[in-house]
């Protein structure tokens, strides 16, 4: 991560609040609206006598289709065709993709569902610049487990390779109809299939129309 002099703090502090007011709301692909929609920021922390520039990605993913999942890079987003479709994978053999998620499920390139070296882990944390140290114990694999396929009368499920631990960023009570929905409001580190560490937290599961399974997180590397 970049080092910053103290002396030099005011300078990018505005710089860095220009840039967000520029590029906040810009859309990123795919060129479908109800798909995928993001943005880059920079926060700034001051630690002792340093500051530390770190980007900060927001995305909004459509993940409310109950029929498949949709892969992330954590470097360089979602995996997409020309016309902005997204690329089915194949995610047990594949080292090019970190995450992917259907509705509030969420899967890692390692464990049961891949051959990268993913894993997560919850923190005790409620905001991305309180985790600054990278823990080096504790993260949890993915594992065969059942999540819901289908959303007909009665639902149907199967069991599917994902992560436990990740997954609890979002409770769903489903005891009495509407289902209730409640967040962790946790930051989680996960490790990318590559091995780098990043950190995330889950913000929002509706979009515009508040229509559930739109997914929105904001992330940080932090190696």
């Amino acid at each position: 991560m970049k080092k910053i002099s103290k002396n030099f703090l005011g300078a990018v502090l505005a710089v860095t609040l220009l840039s967000i007011t520029i590029g906040c709301d810009k859309e990123t692909k795919p060129k479908d609206d109800s798909s995928t929609t993001g943005s880059g920021d920079s926060t700034i922390i001051v630690s002792g006598d340093s500051t530390i520039v770190v980007q900060v990605k927001t995305l909004t993913v459509d993940a409310s289709n109950y029929g498949k999942w949709v892969y992330i890079s954590f470097s360089s987003g979602l995996f997409l065709n020309e016309q902005g479709e997204e690329v089915e994978l194949d995610y047990q053999n594949d080292l090019s993709w970190d995450m992917a998620l259907h509705r509030y499920d969420v899967r890692l390139n390692g464990g049961e569902s891949g051959k990268g070296q993913g894993a997560a882990l919850e923190t005790i944390y409620t905001e991305l610049n309180e985790v600054t140290v990278i823990p080096e114990s504790g993260y949890i694999l993915d594992v065969m487990d059942s999540i819901m396929a289908s959303a007909a009368m009665p639902p149907v499920y199967e069991a599917q390779p994902y992560n436990l631990e990740a997954s609890k960023w979002m409770n769903v009570n489903t005891s009495k109809m509407p289902p209730s929905y409640t967040l962790s409001d946790k930051v989680y580190i996960f490790k990318t299939a590559e091995g780098k560490h990043v950190k995330i937290i889950f913000t929002d599961y509706r979009n515009a129309e508040d229509k559930t399974g739109h997914i929105k997180f904001s992330y940080a590397y932090m190696d």
